[in-house]
């Protein structure tokens, strides 16, 4: 180098004392230079989450436009220049922007740009674009639901509900608004039997139930009235009509399910004990019957409960006849003065007894559980006709007693003893 500087000042006829002076001052500049790059060298330094300048967002709120999920983003870069430099360069003084002025509804790729500061390089910038996620702002009409939260008292359930108003205008971005359900009103039921009315407020929420962030609900509050009925369990009765068949009968009748649970307002279904079903008919039926028949349930009263409709069994049966035959010495004497008795014991008469029922009631008939009897109540000695009875022990289809009535006399014990006791003694003599 040095040899080419002296032949470069020879060539340009400088004279010997200016060659040495241009030599020593391009070495000091070189020299220099070594020196500043020993001592001031070239550095990076990173900046990091530095805020990304969103430009003409007021364009997109002219369209109707919001942000989805963030409307702030952030950047890391490196820089590079001069040591004694670098300390001098704040995150101020780096402008990262992002011009939204072509953005439309949905997704949005945005290129970022970068300020350059005076005596800095920007070596990286991580990311290098954004993803805008646009939305449009829309509205929309729900209607209120109210969710009861607690337990009312016992054999108490919440009944129906009334808002007011019934509905209500929400806003926000459309995929927001998109995803409410139903807009809800809590209610607190715990330990509650009386109906409520109150101003309750209401909040927007997904189909899971979960709240949704993001949508407006233009009414804070909404006036609920709120009905409270009781639950009643009472006996289903089967409404039976018309006749079976002439020689049958109805031998049993059941229900399935016996009982029932009522629900409605506490000053109706107070006054209930049991309910009956439509008519059931048993015309000329002379098999059983299965079926199953609505509930003739009051007005205003429900079966929440009753998944399926009650089946009715209705048992029918011939009715067969069963007979006995008695003595007239079987016969008894109700309610006879003490100091009467009666000639029964002479009587040779048969007497027929036909009970007539099903099968399975006569087949407990028993002869030992049966008794003829006669009323004697009130009367004395003397002759008298009586109408013969059964002293039955159960409840038959039909009874019959042949003859219906036999005469029998009342008499005096004591006359009786007298003349008992003269026949003896006629007995005795003639015997002697």
């Amino acid at each position: 180098m040095v040899k080419f500087l002296k032949g470069l000042f020879e060539s340009s006829k400088l004279s010997r004392n200016t060659t040495p002076k241009l030599v020593s001052v391009i070495f000091a500049i070189v020299l220099y230079m070594f020196v500043m790059g020993e001592v001031n060298p070239e550095e990076e330094r990173p900046l990091n989450n530095l805020k990304v300048e969103l430009l003409n967002k007021e364009e997109l709120e002219n369209s109707g436009l919001v942000f989805i999920d963030q409307n702030e983003f952030t950047v890391n870069v490196k820089i590079a220049g001069k040591k004694n430099e670098l300390p001098k360069i704040s995150p101020d003084d780096i402008k990262v922007s992002a011009d939204l002025s072509n953005a439309k509804e949905g997704e949005n790729i945005i290129i970022l740009k970068v300020s350059n500061p005076v005596n800095v390089e920007i070596k990286e910038m991580a990311p290098q674009q954004i993803n805008v996620r646009l939305d449009k702002i829309v509205q929309g009409q729900k209607n209120v639901e109210v969710i009861p939260k607690g337990s009312p008292v016992r054999n108490y359930v919440v009944g129906k509900y009334r808002t007011t108003p019934d509905s209500v205008l929400i806003e926000g971005p459309k995929s927001r608004v998109n995803l409410v359900a139903k807009v809800v009103a809590e209610i607190d039921v715990e330990g509650i039997k009386d109906n409520i009315r109150k101003d309750v407020p209401i909040k927007a929420v997904d189909s899971q139930g979960e709240d949704v962030i993001g949508v407006d609900v233009k009414t804070n509050n909404v006036n609920v009235y709120l009905s409270m009925l009781k639950l009643k369990n009472v006996p289903i009765k089967p409404n039976i009509q018309g006749a079976v068949r002439e020689g049958y009968k109805i031998t049993k009748v059941e229900v399935t399910p016996e009982n029932i649970t009522l629900r409605g307002e506490e000053n109706k279904i107070d006054g209930i004990s049991e309910i009956f079903t439509k008519n059931i008919s048993v015309e000329e039926l002379d098999t059983a019957l299965v079926t199953q028949v609505n509930l003739d349930l009051p007005k205003d009263l429900e079966a929440p409960y009753l998944q399926d409709l009650p089946e009715i069994y209705v048992g029918v049966e011939k009715i067969e006849t069963k007979e006995f035959t008695f003595k007239g010495s079987e016969i008894s004497a109700n309610n006879l003065k003490n100091t009467l008795t009666t000639n029964i014991g002479e009587l040779n008469q048969d007497i027929k007894v036909k009970i007539s029922d099903v099968r399975s009631v006569l087949e407990k008939v028993n002869r030992n559980d049966l008794e003829l009897i006669i009323d004697a109540e009130g009367l004395d000695v003397g002759t008298y006709t009586f109408k013969l009875n059964l002293n039955k022990n159960g409840s038959y289809e039909d009874i019959e007693i042949l003859p219906q009535e036999i005469k029998i006399q009342l008499l005096n014990k004591e006359d009786l003893e007298v003349t008992n006791e003269t026949i003896d003694e006629d007995t005795n003599e003639v015997n002697n």
